[in-house]
């Protein structure tokens, strides 16, 4: 009896979770944003209009910094030509300040001014030297005009979001109910990863652009997969992510003792340093204690400071725990990432790395931590709040690990 009840019950969800990918499939004919490209009038684009355009813009993109190097070089010709200009009217100035010293000698006036154009005369040919060299330095510098083909990441995004949501209602109707909740689950996983694809790749703000059919993908892409997996397989899932991330960056612990034990012998004992081990316990340390919080979070390893929550029984523990993480935890992390996003998407503009010459040129990487560290953090709330609403329902005698004992 049991099991036909909790048979029913995944059988609901799993038509549920197949009407949401459905509506994953109507919302590609609504329009998802407004763009505007170049000085042109902001225009409005549906799902498939939005997959058209990133398929074009990789290459529109790849060809507008082939333009920009081309123009940076043409600049450098000029300012040669330039420089050539200018030297060759030093040239002319110190050649007659020259001839008017040989017509008097003993012109104290007469002298000054020909050592002094003689001077410019020399600078300018050291000029038009260091700009042949900055020259021929972009010219041969290899740019990396290749990284822009890795915009086709956001497009093959779609067009798979769009197979997995053709998929869930064709299993469904062949009558394979688990293959229908996995499609609808990936759809509603590629759903999420396409949106914050586009906020983070194009810098496209989360108010303002978005339209009626990306608000709803986004809301369906949220609500299919606690349907599809269940509230307590999208909690485990979950827990999966970080405690593979956490349990793998834990290394980093023993990295840091054996890196400063080396860093130690070096200098008191070999007399030497490195600039580039000393800044790899600084990233070690960061993406420490950054990346692993949702882990430390799943495990109830945060501190607690609290009177009450220690002794209350598991449904009130439910609750606050509920209203902690819809009130508290998530609005604290979306407003770190509100202000970090400019921070790290500037940082990954210009590739940013060490101010010492030998220091990691992984500056970047290091500030995407911060964007790490809200995901996973609000991913583990996420699988917290779940957990809480089952207590809350009686399904579940309490909200496991991350509801424990506080500090």
């Amino acid at each position: 009896m049991a099991s036909e009840i909790e048979a029913g019950r995944g059988d609901r969800r799993g038509g549920i979770a197949t009407a949401l990918a459905v509506v994953l499939l109507v919302c590609f004919f609504l329009p998802w944003t407004s763009w505007q490209r170049g000085e042109a009038e902001p225009e409005t684009y549906s799902g498939f209009g939005v997959l058209a355009l990133s398929f074009s813009a990789v290459e529109a993109s790849r060809e507008a910094a082939v333009a920009r190097v081309e123009a940076d070089l043409e600049r450098r010709r000029q300012a040669i030509v330039e420089a050539e200009d200018r030297a060759e009217q030093a040239r002319r100035q110190a050649a007659e300040a020259q001839a008017a010293l040989e017509a008097a000698p003993d012109d104290a006036r007469a002298k000054r001014d020909a050592e002094r154009y003689a001077r410019s005369a020399d600078r300018a040919l050291e000029a038009i030297e260091t700009r042949k060299a900055e020259l021929a330095q972009a010219e041969t510098a290899r740019q990396a005009f290749w990284t822009h083909y890795l915009f086709y990441v956001y497009p093959l995004l779609v067009v798979l979001l769009l197979l997995a949501a053709l998929a869930a209602p064709a299993f469904a109707l062949l009558g394979r109910p688990q293959a229908a909740r996995g499609a609808a689950a990936g759809a509603g996983l590629l759903a999420l990863l396409a949106f914050l694809a586009a906020h983070l790749w194009f810098a496209l703000p989360l108010l303002g652009l978005i339209r009626i059919g990306g608000w709803l993908s986004l809301a369906a892409g949220l609500l299919v997969i606690p349907f599809a997996l269940g509230l307590e397989g999208t909690a485990r899932a979950i827990d999966w992510i970080n405690r593979r991330v956490g349990l793998g960056v834990a290394w980093l612990a023993l990295f840091m003792v054996l890196v400063q034990f080396a860093l130690v012998l070096m200098r008191y004992v070999f007399g030497v340093s490195s600039i580039m081990i000393q800044e790899s316990l600084i990233y070690a340390h960061g993406i420490l204690f950054m990346v692993v919080a949702g882990f430390t979070l799943m495990q109830g390893g945060h501190v607690r400071v609290d009177i009450f929550y220690r002794e209350a029984p598991p449904r009130r523990k439910a609750l606050v725990d509920l209203f902690g993480v819809c009130v508290m935890l998530i609005p604290v992390c979306l407003l770190i990432w509100a202000y970090s996003l400019p921070y790290v998407i500037s940082a990954w503009q210009v590739f940013e790395g060490s101010r010492e010459t030998s220091g990691i040129p992984g500056i970047f990487l290091l500030k995407t931590a911060m964007l790490v560290f809200v995901v996973l953090v609000v991913l583990q709330g996420i699988a917290l709040a779940l957990r809480s609403i089952l207590v809350l329902a009686g399904l579940r005698e309490d909200a496991g690990p991350a509801a424990g004992g506080a500090h």
